[in-house]
């Protein structure tokens, strides 16, 4: 097999990669997680990032923006969306154009017929759809397959309305979200008046209700709101942190959730950023060069693929779940070892007392030993407190 054979399983229109990633991801889960567990802070996290490409003739390939270099700044690549799920690490990528390019750049772009049907067709047209329906597809999908969590985690790009409304109707409002806010125009509606955030913040300073976790050593203030389009009231955390004069805002439809609590659970954003730094500088992410969408899409899925072996090797060698194993089995083992000797050392003693008695003449010990009498005794001695220590479950002293 040559570099040839890879290449056109790469530009392979009808490879299922969608498929071949969710199977993967759901036996990860399944040797993790056999029990099927749903952590408290279990969460499904979405984020986006650049893969920068260089050639303007890559099939979909636009201009998308970078917050990282600057407000107005532009580069050439996709954005991968992702959809992350903690604990267990299983991701789904979607990739998305932003600004298309000129008309005359267009016509140079990699062009290729594809059957409507083919798995290439429906990602080519995934690509031209905007974040927030992809992101809900995600999630559904996600669900639908089986995995379970008690929150999304994303920042304040998908804080509107109509991804919180439909993320809450998702397992009739099994999913939570948690979310960064931007201090804009939107309206809470709080003791009757209609505030934005900013005016919000100013009612609660000029109350008094600052609060202060000493844990965090951060000033706050935590309120409950109605936000007009999600149908329920939800909880909002206005906090400064140390060295910084912005206040932050954060949105949870958790109103349980006091501020510590949802720092912690939204401190789990944080794994997906370093999935994107690992992936990209140990795994090439966003390497791929071939003209055609396909082999783009192939990419990501492969490096997602390798990720998801790597993070079980890891997990298997750092005896997070070996070790948790041992642990359960350990004292059985340590037990029945104990138990085996203090019966060898009872029929030691045994053998000892008849050859003793034997060579006495006193009894005939040994044939007493030979006897229907002898065998009873030793069966009752085998499902006494040795035997229960052996075979028992109930550990019986």
């Amino acid at each position: 097999m040559k570099k040839d054979t890879l290449y056109r399983l790469k530009n392979n229109e009808c490879m299922p990669w969608r498929n071949l990633l969710l199977t993967i991801a759901k036996q990860f889960q399944k040797l993790v997680n056999p029990d099927k567990e749903v952590a408290e802070k279990a969460a499904f996290i979405l984020d986006d990032t650049i893969d920068i490409r260089t050639g303007r003739k890559i099939e979909k390939i636009s201009y998308v923006h970078d917050h990282v270099v600057g407000r107005k700044k532009s580069t050439l690549g996709f954005k991968n969306l992702t959809l992350g799920l903690f604990d267990g690490t299983s991701f789904s990528p979607s990739l998305h154009a932003e600004k298309p390019l000129k008309q005359k750049q267009r016509k140079e772009q990699y062009t290729k017929k594809r059957d409507p049907r083919s798995n290439g067709a429906k990602r080519k047209k995934e690509c031209d759809m905007d974040k927030i329906t992809s992101a809900l597809a995600m999630l559904k999908r996600a669900g639908k397959h089986g995995f379970r969590a008690n929150y999304v985690l994303v920042d304040s790009w998908f804080s509107s309305k109509g991804f919180i409304s439909t993320v809450r109707g998702i397992k009739n409002g099994a999913l939570h979200v948690i979310c960064a806010m931007k201090k804009d125009f939107r309206k809470y509606t709080y003791n009757g008046q209609e505030l934005n955030g900013k005016e919000l913040l100013k009612t609660l300073q000029a109350a008094g209700k600052e609060k202060r976790c000493r844990k965090r050593n951060t000033r706050y203030f935590e309120v409950t709101v109605e936000y007009a389009g999600i149908g329920e009231t939800v909880k909002l955390y206005f906090c400064r942190f140390p060295y910084q004069k912005k206040w932050k805002l954060f949105l949870s439809t958790d109103e349980s959730l006091t501020f510590l609590k949802m720092l912690e659970v939204y401190s789990v954003r944080w794994s997906i950023e370093v999935f994107f730094k690992e992936t990209k500088q140990l795994l090439r992410l966003g390497k791929c060069q071939p003209q055609n969408f396909d082999a783009q899409i192939a990419h990501v899925t492969t490096t997602y693929i390798l990720y998801t072996f790597l993070v079980y090797f890891r997990r298997m060698n750092d005896y997070e779940t070996l070790g948790g194993l041992f642990e359960e089995i350990k004292d059985q083992l340590v037990e029945k070892n104990i138990a085996e000797r203090l019966w060898d050392l009872f029929e030691e003693l045994l053998d000892v007392v008849i050859t003793a008695l034997t060579e006495s003449g006193t009894v005939d010990i040994q044939a007493f030993k030979t006897s229907p009498e002898y065998v009873h005794i030793k069966e009752l001695f085998d499902v006494s407190f040795l035997g229960n220590q052996l075979f028992g479950d109930d550990k019986a002293a």
